[in-house]
């Protein structure tokens, strides 16, 4: 009996846990009837609340709601948007352009819904919000892109005391100070401002193009250099917990795999609404465009997409989501707890611990180069253990590739990151070297041009005659350059980079693939921001001409930069070299992984560095040989699955499988 009574009073408790949990997990919060979305005609909106003794209110202007707003007592009439008016887009203290742009046309807009349960003691105990696009059809007003809709406080973008987003009163300040002339650019305005007292609470409506939409509360912050003073920002988006949730749950990029788990990522801490960057009054895709063919080198690649922005219900604008580099961002990737990483920015710590040695650690990597003779292969094996070089290479390599204006060698726009503590976690990048990552490149590819200078050596006057100033990465450019070992690996990487990533079909193929994405949608940008030239007389061909000089830039580029590498380095003329595959299998050239050759692949070589070459046989297949017909060429080992090939002279190998 004693035994029965233990055994029923242990599973009352356990039948009173499972009640407690059940309750525990009960959503206690506001409802909206209808889902974010577009809508054919007139929809009534419903707000619901199962939190007893509340009193439901609501805002139409993005503002949020207490008990001082509209009370709600029956449905909402959300009549069609179409001719809904839209001031903010005329507000134009955003900027001192000399002409400043006030759009003349309308533009899609929305519903903003927030809605704010009150409790007796007149707290705000759950909100929910809303976006409704009412008379408009999705495909044909926006097709297949991601809407994003931020609900703010006007005030706390626009006005002149706490907004964000205008000149404001830092302006009035600053330009009072001016005793010289100066441009748009260099104006500081409220919007110059960072840091915490910068960042404004907002609802963050994501209407993503799989149909899905979700609400969440962040904070939100101007985002950029000199393009802070454009008339378009860019404004970053940050996920805490005391908005509400500490992350973003959603894959926002599709195409991004977590490393750790080789499904698609579905966690991020922050991402970027860029507006181009000093793309942005041209084709405005160069950055994601060169971060996309840049992908699977040995360098981070933060994933992006085009969207559609909305303030308050009303439009602003053509958008690249960008996934945002922080300590989060190699957690969710890679498995590595997040507090044991370290980024370094242009030289300054951005995560890490502040008050500990995290800084003083990219100065030990800085100091023991700059002390130590990099020409002495010991000395340089040592300072591989600080620093993946090959990551370093491809860093170099891209943006010597691209022409970056505003990179590496102007020490601007570069960051590294690594892990504080290698015994923490068992990750391969866990190891404590310093990698690279890889953002900001629009200043490049001729930009402000007509895409004519893709034939300029700038290996030579920036990676090889330059003396860059002290504790610049340039400077430890320089130093490392001293090392045989290390010009090798740059050399691999500045041919890797043409002959595999950013080859002619690559640029051609993710060229028109990015047009049909963001041509659609770009003129109104134009028409909603300026510059006032292009909208008011180019607007027919300006973007389409833009994207002819992203295109001939690059395909000048593949043809002119052998030249340019052997020039620089003084190396014998390059070789036609063509990669084939015989049967079901295929090559991977100089252990690029990511760009295995599965048929065959014209490059160019230099007879100085061999070609390192991998067979990799389907399954069920079996890996016969190399086969090569030029008696100049030498294959290390013709019956090895990987193996060297030197050469004099242009040639043709086959990987043969059976």
């Amino acid at each position: 009996m004693k035994h029965t009574f233990i055994w029923k009073t242990a599973l009352l408790l356990c039948l009173c846990l499972l009640v407690s949990c059940a309750c525990a997990e009960e959503t206690l919060d506001v409802d909206l009837s209808l889902e974010s979305g577009f809508y054919p005609d007139t929809m009534e909106l419903e707000i619901t609340c199962n939190v007893p003794g509340t009193v439901l209110y609501y805002t139409t202007d993005g503002s949020r709601p207490d008990s001082t707003d509209k009370l709600y007592d029956g449905p909402l009439s959300l009549t069609p948007t179409t001719n809904m008016p839209d001031p903010l887009t005329r507000i134009n203290n955003t900027n001192t352009e000399e002409d400043l742009f006030t759009p003349w046309t309308d533009f899609p807009s929305a519903w903003v819904i927030r809605a704010a349960a009150v409790d007796a003691d007149g707290e705000v105990v759950d909100t929910a919000a809303g976006t409704f696009f009412i008379g408009y059809d999705r495909q044909e007003t926006y097709g297949d892109l991601p809407i994003i809709s931020l609900m703010i406080e006007e005030e706390d973008f626009f006005s002149d005391e706490t907004g964000i987003y205008v000149l404001g009163d830092t302006f009035a300040i600053w330009d009072a100070e001016q005793t010289e002339p100066y441009e748009a650019w260099q104006a500081q305005g409220n919007f110059s401002n960072s840091g915490r007292e910068w960042e404004r609470p907002v609802t963050v409506d994501f209407l993503m193009a799989e149909g899905d939409s979700f609400s969440q509360n962040m904070g939100v912050r101007i985002k950029g250099g000199t393009s802070r003073s454009a008339a378009q920002k860019s404004l970053r988006l940050i996920a805490r917990e005391e908005y509400g949730k500490k992350n973003i749950k959603y894959p926002l990029f599709p195409d991004n795999i977590c490393e750790e788990s080789g499904e698609v990522l579905e966690k991020y801490k922050s991402v970027t609404l860029r507006n181009g960057g000093n793309d942005r009054d041209n084709a405005k895709i160069r950055d994601p465009f060169i971060s996309r063919l840049a992908d699977g080198m040995e360098m981070e690649t933060a994933g992006n997409r085009p969207v559609i922005g909305f303030i308050n219900g009303q439009y602003w604008g053509l958008y690249t989501l960008n996934e945002e580099y922080n300590d989060n961002y190699i957690q969710h990737h890679y498995g590595i707890d997040n507090e044991n990483v370290i980024i370094m920015k242009n030289g300054e710590l951005k995560d890490g611990d502040d008050e500990g040695l995290d800084e003083d650690l990219f100065w030990e990597l800085f100091f023991f180069i700059e002390e130590n003779d990099m020409s002495d292969p010991e000395m340089y094996a040592q300072a591989c253990e600080m620093m993946d070089m090959k990551s370093f290479a491809d860093y170099v390599a891209v943006a010597l590739y691209i022409i970056n204006e505003d990179g590496i060698f102007q020490d601007n726009n570069w960051m590294m990151w690594r892990v504080r503590d290698p015994e923490i976690s068992d990750h391969p990048y866990a190891d404590g070297k310093w990698r690279m990552m890889l953002f900001d490149t629009d200043y490049s590819s001729d930009v402000y041009g007509n895409g004519q200078t893709f034939s300029k050596d700038n290996v030579s006057s920036e990676l090889l005659s330059v003396e860059y100033e002290d504790y610049t990465l340039g400077a430890l450019l320089n130093m490392l350059m001293a090392s045989e070992e290390f010009r090798t690996e740059v050399i691999y990487s500045l041919m890797d980079v043409r002959n595999l990533y950013f080859t002619k079909d690559n640029c051609k193929t993710l060229l028109k693939t990015m047009t049909a994405s963001y041509k659609p949608y770009v003129n109104d940008t134009f028409m909603r921001f300026g510059p006032n030239w292009v909208a008011k007389w180019s607007l027919d061909h300006h973007f389409s001409n833009n994207l002819h000089v992203v295109e001939a830039f690059f395909q000048g580029r593949y043809d002119a930069f052998p030249g340019i590498v052997a020039n620089a380095f003084q190396l014998e003329t390059p070789m036609n070299v063509n990669i084939k595959v015989s049967g079901n299998g295929s090559v991977i050239l100089n252990n690029r992984e990511s760009k295995a050759i599965h048929t065959t692949l014209e490059t160019k070589a230099f007879q100085e560095y061999p070609l390192l070459l991998t067979a990799v046989p389907d399954e069920g297949a079996t890996f016969v040989g190399w086969q090569v017909n030029n008696q100049n060429v030498t294959v290390s080992d013709p019956a090895a699955l990987s193996t060297e090939v030197w050469f004099t002279t242009s040639f043709a190998i086959t990987a043969q499988f059976e």
